[in-house]
């Protein structure tokens, strides 16, 4: 496999203009049965407002992206991921995680620790099997649970960061669905009805997320054992050297 090297910038307006244009290209063509052109457009923000951006670089062009944003409501501040994004061929790889890896070790980095709160609405089933591998400790919560044993506590704070991220929204704390949550992006992104393999994930997906649905899904790692759990999970070092490659 081609080396990979991730790219950080610290906000969308640190990107240059030309290298936003490749994202947008070599992305539509290295994911061709995704609607990557549309999604981009109908998105953004996403390459104009965020925090956060890492991209994947081969010598073929940008391979993958993924963004984040610091949110803080009601004096409970969480970072939002955006997006993330990885060409065809990379599916099943490394570039996912060393995507992930880079933006929060930069996000440490700048924060001193790994962020408390972690959310993303998403209408992948593989998406969220990602967030619960890094239940890494045992005071890591991920959320939802599917089995309806959430906390009430969570469902609260669920509640509350669904009402930030899309207010205009009905949020099922038993599910995480956030009906519409989507927004115009619709299930028609994919060609395909995204699968994770696990078929209790996937026979929830199925069941409960309709085609402009979205899950919100929460990583909470309320003390500094199971924030340095995740720091270690992402193998995030105290000084990271300035960019990282993966074979």
């Amino acid at each position: 496999m081609s080396h990979v090297r991730f790219r950080y910038f610290a906000g969308a307006e640190s990107i240059p203009p030309d290298f936003v244009h490749r994202i947008r290209t070599d992305l539509a063509r290295s994911m061709p049965r995704h609607r990557v052109a549309d999604y981009l457009t109908t998105k953004q923000h996403i390459l104009r407002e965020s925090h956060h951006l890492v991209a994947a670089e081969t010598a073929q062009g940008c391979v993958g992206l993924v963004a984040a944003t610091e949110r803080d409501p009601d004096d409970r501040p969480f970072t939002y991921v955006e997006t993330l994004l990885v060409a065809e061929e990379h599916h099943g790889g490394t570039v996912a995680f060393g995507l992930v890896s880079r933006l929060f070790r930069e996000i440490t980095r700048r924060r001193g620790e790994f962020p408390e709160l972690v959310a993303m609405k998403t209408y992948t089933p593989k998406a969220y099997t990602v967030m619960r591998r890094f239940t890494v400790h045992d005071d890591i919560r991920c959320y939802p649970s599917l089995d309806g044993s959430d906390p009430d506590e969570v469902r609260r704070l669920a509640g509350r960061l669904a009402g930030q991220l899309s207010p205009e929204c009905r949020f099922d704390p038993r599910t995480g669905v956030i009906v519409h949550g989507g927004g115009t992006v619709g299930s028609d992104f994919w060609q395909y009805r995204p699968r994770s393999g696990n078929r209790r994930v996937d026979a929830f997906f199925s069941a409960e997320v309709g085609e402009f649905d979205r899950v919100l899904c929460l990583v909470h790692a309320p003390t500094p054992a199971a924030r340095a759990a995740l720091t270690a999970a992402l193998r995030i070092t105290p000084n990271p050297a300035p960019r990282q490659e993966i074979a």
